[in-house]
């Protein structure tokens, strides 16, 4: 229970980091589960700049857990 957690805190941590709109994608994306197109309406984006900013901050929070490729 306590290494889930930690495996928590340290992914929170990581979400933290990310630049504000990077934040808002996963948070919707992920967390929240909305798709790519409610994702896009909800920030006043497009369906494209979702995908972006979700590989992007992916990427980021990849190379911020250690995962390797």
């Amino acid at each position: 229970m306590l290494e889930r957690l930690s495996d928590r805190d340290e992914i929170v941590t990581a979400i933290r980091t990310l630049p504000r709109r990077h934040r808002e994608v996963i948070a919707l994306r992920y967390l929240l589960d909305q798709s790519e197109a409610d994702t896009a309406r909800m920030l006043g984006i497009s369906a494209g700049a979702v995908k972006g900013y979700a590989s992007r901050a992916l990427a980021q929070l990849a190379k911020a857990l250690g995962a390797e490729k």
